[in-house]
């Protein structure tokens, strides 16, 4: 073995240990992670909040009866913030069945 192949070897050994010691280090900061503690059900709505793609916190409605999705985001406006209606949908527009309930694969 020469001495270059020798080199070679150790850099794509060092270059292998680096890249774990990335993805180990990254954690769970890769990919968003969903927490159940943020659902809050209440007779037939449900709620959630989350990050919307602004980066600003956004609260989604799930209205159980009339099959809505409701969302509504938050800004700032003079030295109050508001909450803003952002998206109201009926649930068969926005996944395009007549099924109600999920009837699973045919």
């Amino acid at each position: 073995m020469t001495c270059i192949e020798s080199a070679r070897y150790s850099l794509i050994a060092s270059a292998c240990v680096l890249a774990g010691l990335l993805v180990y280090s990254a954690g769970g900061r890769v990919l968003p992670q969903a927490h159940g503690g943020m659902v809050l059900t209440k007779g037939n709505l449900t709620f959630l909040t989350a990050k919307s793609a602004n980066d600003e916190e956004a609260l989604f409605v799930l209205d159980n009866v009339s099959q809505r999705l409701l969302i509504y985001t938050t800004s700032l406006r003079g030295r109050r913030g508001l909450v803003e209606p952002k998206v109201n949908r009926h649930l068969q527009q926005m996944f395009g069945t007549n099924e109600i309930g999920g009837g699973g694969r045919r």
